[in-house]
């Protein structure tokens, strides 16, 4: 039992407050070579697998991405930064990272998380390097649950005229996300079937130390690298992994409860910011063609520079207007969120504070509850 989790519509506010500035900031530092060891994302098609045995078909996790906002704030302005706005970004692309992974078919299941679970078959880590509707530049990290390193790469890509405005179940950097999932499955598809087995042996046994370090801890070797090994598996019908595996499914649950609204909170934001991305886009060219005129005074500007100026401003002034719309909306995308209740072994839960409070809150409870069930002692941090 649960209750859907509510956000307040705090963003909406910041967003609108954003696009006020957007014009004196946006396009600051646009040059490519900000990240010269960056993976330039071209035209990509998705790679999809028709089937896959049950062993290949790897639960993955994503983790709210790093928004990438420097600690000094006088440098948010500078490089066109919206702390907020990037904050609701960092919640937001693993939402369009998981829509190309299940795309692909070619996974378990694919879930948003909170904060880090170590014991993720696949856990996805990423960083935004750049968000301005322009540019997307990411930051993309991928560990299996042996600690085998996937991936870790910075992707940059460059929306064009022709993404906006933004089709209804498309986005300007689809192809990113699609080269990502790509990297993965083909990382994947080098492994034998063996290895693909011992990844979720391992990540079960992973979760089963966390939840006792005494019971579990020497089915497992870690070496100076990092590396985890099998040493043993428990007997088949061991009441203690059964037990493992129900606490295992209640974290899930809650999990699973916090990625569908994620994605409810996506589709309901996804107008007003690709509204936002799109004159982000318009006037960091603008920017980028002004500069280009001061270099070279002595030349005439382009031709259509008016034009260009006052679409600008049209375009301006069509985002005030959303404006009035923005404080109407029912939904935001921050961290404050209403308490969620859950339910385990016949007790009923209240959990408060953030997403990832309230997720901390619930794997300790749940190691709680294996404590007194084993009579084994508590590690809950």
């Amino acid at each position: 039992m649960y209750h859907r989790i509510t956000v307040k519509p705090r963003f909406w506010q910041y967003l609108a407050l954003a696009l006020v500035g957007f014009a004196m900031r946006a396009g600051a530092g646009q040059a490519e070579d900000a990240f010269p060891g960056a993976f330039r994302v071209g035209s990509v098609t998705l790679l999809e697998q028709d089937s896959a045995t049950d062993s290949a078909m790897l639960d993955v996790g994503l983790v709210i991405f790093d928004p990438g906002i420097p600690a000094d704030p006088s440098s948010h302005s500078r490089q066109g930064i919206f702390p907020e706005i990037r904050k609701a970004e960092a919640q937001l692309v693993p939402v369009l990272l998981r829509r190309a992974l299940v795309a692909a078919n070619a996974w378990g299941v694919v879930r948003v998380l909170p904060e880090e679970q170590q014991s993720a078959e696949l856990l996805v880590t990423g960083k935004i390097l750049r968000s301005d509707g322009l540019q997307l530049a990411l930051q993309v990290r991928a560990l299996d649950a042996t600690g085998r390193q996937w991936l870790d790469k910075v992707y940059l890509d460059q929306a064009g005229e022709s993404d906006y405005p933004v089709r209804p179940g498309s986005d300007p950097y689809a192809d990113l996300y699609a080269q990502v999932a790509n990297d993965l499955l083909t990382f994947r598809r080098q492994l034998e079937g063996q290895q693909l087995a011992a990844i979720r042996q391992v990540a079960l046994m992973r979760y089963a130390a966390g939840l006792s370090e005494e019971a579990f801890g020497s089915y497992l070797q870690r070496d100076a690298s990092g590396t985890y090994t099998l040493v043993r598996l428990p007997a088949q019908g061991d009441p203690m992994m059964a037990r493992v595996d129900r606490i295992r499914n209640q974290e899930h649950l809650f999990i699973d409860t916090v990625d569908e609204q994620y994605v409810e909170l996506y589709e309901q934001m996804a107008p007003t910011y690709n509204l936002w991305r799109q004159y982000g886009r318009e006037q960091a060219i603008y920017k980028e063609e002004f500069q280009a005129r001061a270099q070279n005074r002595e030349h005439y500007g382009r031709r259509g520079t008016f034009v260009a100026m006052e679409q600008t401003y049209n375009t301006y002034k069509q985002i005030k207007i959303q404006e009035q719309d923005l404080d109407e909306m029912a939904l935001g995308f921050n961290n404050e969120v209403t308490p969620t209740v859950m339910e385990a072994s016949g007790r009923v839960f209240r959990l408060t504070g953030t997403l990832a409070t309230q997720y901390s809150e619930w794997r300790g409870i749940l190691r709680k509850i294996f404590a007194l069930e084993t009579g084994l002692p508590d590690i809950s941090p």
